[in-house]
């Protein structure tokens, strides 16, 4: 082959080349344009940012991954990426996992604020459970299902061993339903959560007082005092616990207990029907001094 031809030859497998090398460039050049991008934050409920969180999005199509982390101040961002749709997945531990579907478009940076909600313990769980177990238990109570509601503030109770309120409703439920035992337990635990609560302190005097009276038909003089001793501790103004304490105090010739009682009686009741009884009780007991 002659210079000429060779020439020619060259000039011709050149062109070719230009032609078939050409549409490829082109065609990389393009998708190079077309990339998207994602610059987000990511906080907690307070607006602070969150350092390290797993930045993950999955593209739907391809399956490609394309993993990061937040920064410092929060900011994450993917680089250039295939535009198309995505799941996005946000995780940080201490805090519940975010999961969402987002659509990246072509020469379009998004810039997404994620708010990651801090995970409950297992003690804030069952408190929570406890809270709804005792709203479920005071609606039971006031729809007149007593046993029922014993159970529901029982498992408050069982979830949150501190539920002073929870005591409390279940030594009511209890008391009314005259299982004095159960009810006073449970009030003295009330009052132990919660010393200054004074209705505990009241219905515990009642049930105290309820047992005196069950003592006194037995004959069982001094252990049915020593009951209303407790009850007084409770409340003072337990008219009736006055009553009984200045009756038996009258039977031991207790005179200056007997007087301070019953005179707190007559205060505090000044129509009952133990009135008489009480001031012929009292100008007997004041004629001795």
């Amino acid at each position: 082959m002659d210079l000429r031809n060779k020439t020619k030859y060259l000039s011709f497998f050149f062109l070719i080349s230009v032609i078939l090398v050409t549409p490829r460039a082109n065609s990389a050049q393009a998708i190079e344009r077309q990339r998207a991008s994602l610059d987000g934050t990511v906080q907690n409920t307070n607006k602070e940012a969150i350092l390290k969180a797993k930045i993950q999005l999955r593209h739907k199509d391809s399956g490609h991954i394309f993993n990061s982390k937040s920064n410092k101040k929060g900011n994450f961002s993917s680089g250039p990426i295939p535009p198309g749709k995505y799941t996005l997945t946000v995780e940080k531990k201490g805090y519940k996992s975010y999961r969402g579907e987002l659509e990246l478009r072509p020469n379009v940076i998004q810039k997404p604020e994620i708010i990651l909600v801090k995970e409950e313990t297992l003690e804030q769980k069952m408190e929570k459970e406890a809270i709804s177990s005792f709203k479920k238990g005071v609606k039971l109570s006031k729809e007149n299902k007593p046993e029922e509601a014993i159970q529901t503030f029982q498992k408050a109770i069982e979830l949150k061993p501190d539920f002073a309120e929870a005591y409390m409703n279940l030594g009511v439920l209890l008391f009314r339903q005259q299982k004095n035992d159960e009810a006073e337990k449970a009030l003295l635990k009330a009052l132990e959560l919660k010393p200054e609560e004074s209705r505990p302190k009241v219905i515990l005097a009642d049930i105290n007082f309820e047992k005196a009276k069950t003592l006194i038909k037995e004959s069982k003089m001094d252990e049915a005092l020593e009951k209303l001793k407790q009850a007084y501790n409770f409340h003072q103004d337990h008219a009736y616990v006055n009553f009984l304490l200045g009756y038996l105090y009258f039977k031991k010739e207790m005179k200056n207990e007997a007087i301070k009682h019953f005179e707190a009686f007559l205060q505090l009741e000044p129509n009952a029907p133990q009135v008489e009884m009480v001031k012929e009780f009292l100008a007997k007991l004041k004629k001795t001094f």
